[in-house]
C-alpha cells in the first residue's frame, strides 16, 4: 500500500478538490439518511390506516425526543391535510430529499474528477520524464510495449483506485457510521447482530482479495507482453508480409494473448466473487432481521411494524456500502499493483546526471579543440560482453575521422559515449581535456556536453509536428530564416515547399509521407540548424539509393567545413578522404591511419575495401 499512497501525494495540489468532495459527501450522507427516515412516518400513517399517532407509540425509541417532534408533525399534518395530504407531501418531501442526495454526490464527483485528472496526468508526465532521462542501454531493459503498457492501462488502474479509495475514505464510511448510529438507537440487540455478521462477512472477502495484487501485477505484466508483440508485428509489418511470415506472428501473438487471458479471468473470478458472497450475507442477514424482529413486533415486544420497516431500510443500504468497499478495496488492490510497476520506473536510478563538480567555464558548444577516449572500456547492462575493451584516441578541431569495423566493433558505442547517451564503465571520456563526466574532477555539465554535438543517424526520426519543428528540434525559440537556410542546405527546401502548408505542414508520425530521401535531408537540416562544432555521422547514408546517397553526401560534405567531423560508415567508399580511419573490432582498435596508409598496410581495413570492390 506505500506505492499507492505515494500516489496519492501525486494530488497535493489538488486537495482544495479533496475537502470540496468530503464536504458534499457529508452533505449526500445526510441526505441519504434523512430520506430512508421519512419512511417510517410514511409507513406508519399506512400501517395506522391514517389514524394520529400515539405519544407512547414511541417510548422505547431512544432518539425519543427527535420522533416526538416528528410525531407531533405528522399528528398535526393529518388534523390540518388528512392522511392523504400527509401521504403525497411526505412523498413529495421524500423525492426532494433523493434529488438533493444526488445532487450533492454529483458535485463530489465533480470536484472528484481534478484529482483523478490531476494524478493521472502528473503520473504520466513524470514516467515519459523519467524515460527521457534514462540512458538507452537502461530503457533497453524493458520492452517498448511493456513501458507502453506502463502509461497506459496501469495508470488507468490507479485512476479507478483512486476514485475507489476516495469512496472507501469518505462517502461509503459516513454513510455506514450515520446508519449504525439509527440502527443502535432504534434496537442494540439487533445491530450488534448485524456487526456480528459483517465482521464474519469482512474476513471472507479478506480471503477472497488476499492474492488479488499479486495476480493483478502478473496480469499487468502478460497484459504488456501482448502489447509488445502487437507493436512488434505493426512495426516490422513489411517485413512480416515480405518473409509471408503472418502465420508465425498470429502464433507468437496468440499464445502471449492467451497467457494473458487466463491470468485476467482468474483475476476476475476472484474479484467476482466478493459481490455475490457480501450480497447473500447481507440478505440473510436482512431476513434474519425480519424473522427476529418480525416475532418480536407481533408478539408486541420491540419495534411497531413501521419501526422495523425503518431499521430493515437503514440496514439494507449498508449493503450497498459494504458492496462498494469490498469493490473499492479490490481496486486499491490493483492500483497498489499498478503503481508498484509505475515506481519501478520512477524509482529506477538514473545513471546519466550532472556531475558532481561542474566546470565554470560555459559555451562548449562552438570551440571544442580536442576529444579524447582515455582507456575507455563499456559494457551494456544486457550484455556479458564489452562493447569497448581499453579503447584510447584523440581527435583535433577540424579532424575528419572515420570509424570502420566490422558490425558489433563498438562504432556507435564511441558516439554514444561522446553525447553521453551512456557513461563508460571505465576510463573517462574528455573534451578540451577536461572529463565529460568524474567524481572528483571538474568536469562539463550534461546540457554543455550535449550541444556540442550534432547527431545524423541512419535511421531519420521524424515527428509528428511541423517541418519547422522538426528542424528546429530543441530549440525553445526557433529562427524561421535559419530554418529556412538549413533547408536549403541539406537541398530539402524545394520538396518541403511543395508540402500543403511548406514548412508549417505536420508531418506523420515516424515521417511516413516522406520517402527516405527525404526524412534523412529534414535530418541532416536538423543537424545543420544546430549548428554545433561536432558533426556525428552514424550510417547517415546506408539506408538510401544512390541518386539520394549522392545528394545527402555532397551536402554532408558542404556541413563538415569548419568542422570536427566523426562518421560512421559501411560504405568505405564514402570515406576515403578522412583524415584519419580508426578500424575497431570487438571495441578494440586494430588500425589507425588514413586511406592510402592502411590499403598499403594489407590489414583488416584493407580486407574490407577488398570485399567492397571499389577503386582504391
Amino acid at each position: 500500500m506505500n506505492s499507492f499512497y505515494r500516489v496519492l501525494k501525486f494530488g497535493k495540489e489538488k486537495s482544495s478538490a479533496v475537502w470540496a468532495a468530503i464536504i458534499f459527501y457529508i452533505l449526500y450522507t445526510l441526505f441519504q439518511l434523512a430520506g430512508i427516515g421519512m419512511i417510517i412516518p410514511v409507513m406508519d400513517i399506512i400501517l395506522n390506516n391514517g389514524s394520529q399517532f400515539e405519544i407512547n407509540q414511541v417510548q422505547n425509541f431512544e432518539l425519543k425526543h427527535l420522533q416526538l417532534w416528528i410525531n407531533d408533525t405528522v399528528s398535526y399534518g393529518i388534523n390540518l391535510y388528512g392522511p392523504l395530504g400527509v401521504l403525497w407531501r411526505a412523498c413529495l418531501i421524500s423525492f426532494v430529499i433523493f434529488l438533493m442526495k444526488n445532487i450533492f454526490r454529483y458535485a463530489a464527483l465533480w470536484q472528484m474528477a481534478f484529482l483523478r485528472g490531476g494524478i493521472t496526468s502528473k503520473l504520466r508526465y513524470e514516467l515519459h520524464s523519467k524515460i527521457l532521462r534514462i540512458s538507452p542501454g537502461k530503457l533497453s531493459e524493458n520492452r517498448k510495449g511493456d513501458l507502453l503498457s506502463r502509461s497506459s492501462s496501469d495508470i488507468t488502474e490507479i485512476e479507478y483506485a483512486v476514485l475507489a479509495s476516495l469512496e472507501i475514505l469518505v462517502r461509503e464510511p459516513l454513510v455506514i457510521l450515520g446508519s449504525l448510529v439509527i440502527l443502535f438507537s432504534m434496537s442494540p440487540s439487533l445491530t450488534i447482530f448485524v456487526l456480528a455478521v459483517g465482521s464474519l462477512a469482512a474476513i471472507l472477502l479478506q480471503l477472497v482479495s488476499k492474492k488479488l495484487k499479486r495476480k493483478s501485477n502478473i496480469a499487468q505484466s502478460k497484459l504488456g507482453q501482448v502489447i509488445s508483440a502487437l507493436d512488434e508485428s505493426i512495426s516490422g509489418l513489411r517485413v512480416v508480409q515480405a518473409y509471408q511470415a503472418e502465420e508465425r506472428q498470429k502464433h507468437h501473438f496468440e499464445t502471449n494473448n492467451n497467457v494473458a487471458k487466463k491470468t485476467q479471468i482468474s483475476v476476475f473470478h476472484r474479484r467476482d466473487l466478493a459481490s455475490p458472497i457480501s450480497e447473500v450475507i447481507g440478505i440473510t442477514t436482512l431476513l434474519l432481521i425480519l424473522l427476529f424482529g418480525g416475532s418480536q413486533s407481533l408478539s408486541g415486544v420491540g419495534m411497531n411494524g413501521a419501526a422495523l420497516i425503518g431499521f430493515s431500510l437503514f440496514f439494507y443500504q449498508l449493503i450497498p456500502s459494504f458492496k462498494s468497499i469490498s469493490n473499492g478495496l479490490y481496486n486499491v488492490q490493483k492500483g497498489s499493483a499498478a503503481a508498484e510497476r509505475i515506481f519501478e520506473i520512477l524509482n529506477r536510478e538514473e545513471d546519466i546526471m550532472d556531475p558532481p563538480k561542474i566546470i565554470k567555464d560555459h559555451n562548449l558548444k562552438n570551440r571544442i579543440s580536442s576529444i579524447e577516449w582515455d582507456r575507455v572500456s563499456l559494457k551494456y547492462p544486457d550484455s556479458n560482453n564489452f562493447a569497448l575493451d581499453n579503447f584510447s584516441a584523440s581527435i583535433q578541431e577540424g579532424e575528419t575521422i572515420a570509424l570502420v569495423g566490422p558490425s558489433g566493433g563498438g562504432k556507435t558505442s564511441l558516439i554514444n559515449l561522446l553525447i553521453r547517451a551512456i557513461d563508460p564503465s571505465k576510463g573517462c571520456v574528455r573534451l578540451n581535456g577536461i572529463p565529460v563526466w568524474h567524481e572528483y574532477e571538474e568536469s562539463w555539465s550534461l546540457n554543455e556536453v550535449r550541444s556540442a554535438f550534432s547527431l545524423v543517424t541512419q535511421d531519420s526520426i521524424i515527428f509528428h509536428t511541423t517541418v519547422s519543428e522538426n528542424i528546429s528540434l530543441g530549440d525553445p525559440y526557433p529562427d524561421k530564416k535559419r530554418v529556412r537556410e538549413a533547408a536549403i542546405f541539406s537541398q530539402a527546401k524545394d520538396f518541403i515547399e511543395e508540402l500543403p502548408g511548406g514548412f508549417d505542414c505536420v508531418l506523420n508520425e515516424g515521417g511516413s509521407s516522406l520517402s527516405g530521401g527525404q526524412k534523412q535531408r529534414i535530418a541532416l537540416a536538423r543537424a545543420i540548424y544546430r549548428d554545433s562544432n561536432v558533426l556525428l555521422l552514424d550510417e547517415a547514408t546506408s539506408a538510401l539509393d544512390a541518386e539520394n546517397e549522392s545528394k545527402i553526401q555532397k551536402a554532408l560534405d558542404a556541413a563538415s567545413i569548419n568542422r570536427t567531423t566523426i562518421i560512421i560508415a559501411h560504405r568505405l567508399a564514402t570515406i576515403q578522404k578522412a583524415d584519419r580511419i580508426l578500424v575497431l573490432d570487438h571495441g578494440k582498435l586494430i588500425e589507425s591511419g588514413s586511406h592510402s596508409e592502411l590499403i598499403s598496410k594489407e590489414g583488416l581495413y584493407s580486407k574490407l575495401v577488398k570485399n567492397q570492390s571499389f577503386k582504391v
